[in-house]
């Protein structure tokens, strides 16, 4: 087990990530869910590394804003180059005295147990400085690392540009992410220098300075390639996306949940499913969504941010920050707008829409209607074609239902509306004004006409 107390992770997110071909930060692209700029992150801190310091510049106040005040950030005005962006990081770092671990925001799939590997390996063998390498089948345009062979250590990275022929059949490349001794690398970041075709300060220069100092660099090598592999464009964002998800479903299907056709089921990376559920093909669940256990979702259904009770249905239909309740289902083809609660029993059915409303136990919402700033007592029946008029041009007003209400088909409730327990609207309906509860109201507009039987079961007339 390797000591994380004195490790600090810097993480570099300055760049404009120009082959993205976006005005969007690269480190702010989502992937499966969550912004391309948390998986480093996670993965450092999931690796034991409490001191994170993300390096921002390019769009600095948008990364703020969305990665919050989980890690401490240090500002590259100028983006001049990987070492200039570790230069920037030096006042956050400042006293620090211990192993700085450097990695690149655009490498989602480096998994926590590689980095504790590569700290471990760093503390063990005392250098100064340790590589993650990749040995490549097909290195292409790639560094390669020379190694001395005696010692195994590194003695140089060579870009392929100035290979000789014998260095260039090697395989080993650089990967970008390194572990260095501190407050030394501050040191030596002083030495290199932008003498290259770009202007610009690199981390792989640092090798050659410790070297020249009489320090030694090791070298881990990833287990796989995918490990190291950076996003430099959106085709590889979304190679990256099918590994995510691939792994995503199997880790679910080996937690119980079924996926009845994985390969068109798409979850985001912090999406909860309980054991036995069954999540029905052409699904989407998106991030912040939580479903319990014996639900089943689909197909064709998509949940956004939304909560599912054990034991609720969600048929065709889409669910946006939402509670559907115990027993409770919603579909086909349905749309629950943010604020909505379902509850026990209750069912919302085909071509019904809904926002800001709250439906009772064993309430029933079937066929083409809209309800907004609603809520629903227990057993209401609502008729089809029904919608609430809640907006008055200037603001929402609401609607509340009590327990046992039947409201006909296609009744227009022009809010601000109560209707009373008990209580009847005939069909087509304009209901401007409240109706007491055991009443019986229609027409338009709708008036009180006489009193309303008990019904016999209370979701009929």
């Amino acid at each position: 087990m390797t000591n994380t107390a004195s490790v600090a992770a810097v993480i570099l997110a300055a760049g404009k990530g120009t082959r993205m071909k976006s005005t969007q930060a690269k480190a702010l692209f989502p992937l499966c869910g969550e912004p391309l700029a948390y998986y480093p992150i996670r993965a450092a801190r999931d690796a034991g590394i409490s001191r994170i310091v993300l390096v921002v510049g390019h769009q600095a106040d948008a990364v703020r804003e969305v990665i919050g005040d989980t890690v401490d950030y240090a500002l590259q005005t100028e983006q001049k180059g990987t070492g200039h962006a570790l230069m920037a990081a030096r006042e956050a770092l400042q006293g620090f005295v211990g192993t700085v671990f450097v990695n690149c925001v655009d490498v989602p799939l480096m998994p926590a147990a590689l980095i504790s590997a590569m700290l471990h390996a760093h503390h063990a063998s005392g250098h100064a400085a340790t590589l993650l390498t990749a040995r490549l089948d097909d290195p292409a345009m790639y560094g390669r690392i020379v190694r001395n062979k005696k010692t195994d250590t590194v003695e140089r990275i060579v870009e392929f540009r100035d290979a000789s022929a014998e260095q260039r059949a090697l395989h080993e490349i650089n990967s970008g992410t390194y572990c260095f001794q501190a407050p030394l690398i501050f040191q030596i970041l002083d030495e290199i220098t932008p003498d290259n075709d770009q202007g610009e300060y690199y981390l792989t220069d640092v090798v050659e300075r410790l070297i020249a100092h009489g320090e030694q660099v090791g070298a881990v090598v990833a287990p796989e390639e995918s490990m190291v592999a950076g996003i430099n464009d959106r085709a590889q964002l979304a190679e990256a996306e099918v590994r995510l998800r691939h792994a995503i479903r199997h880790r679910h299907m080996l937690n119980g949940v079924t996926l009845v056709d994985p390969a068109t089921t798409f979850i985001d990376g912090d999406v909860e499913i309980g054991s036995d559920t069954v999540i029905g093909p052409f699904t989407m669940i998106h991030a912040g969504t939580r479903i319990g256990q014996h639900c089943i979702v689909g197909p064709y259904s998509q949940l956004f941010a939304a909560i599912l009770e054990d034991g609720a249905e969600v048929d065709s239909s889409r669910i946006e920050k939402s509670i559907i309740r115990s027993g409770a289902k919603v579909g086909p083809f349905s749309r629950l707008r943010a604020g909505c609660d379902i509850a026990p029993g209750a069912e919302v059915g085909n071509f019904s829409e809904m926002k800001n409303t709250k439906v009772g136990p064993r309430s029933k919402v079937h066929h083409l209607g809209y309800l907004g700033d609603t809520t629903l007592g227990e057993a209401v029946n609502i008729g089809a074609g029904t919608i609430t008029c809640n907006y008055d041009g200037k603001k929402k007003h609401p609607t509340r239902l009590g327990d046992n209400v039947f409201i006909g088909s296609g009744n227009l409730l022009v809010a601000p509306v109560t209707v009373g327990d008990n209580a009847l609207t005939g069909a087509g309906s304009v209901v401007t004004h409240d109706v007491p509860a055991g009443k019986v109201a229609y027409g338009v507009p709708a008036r009180v006409i006489r009193d309303r039987e008990t019904p016999k079961d209370p979701n009929t007339a």
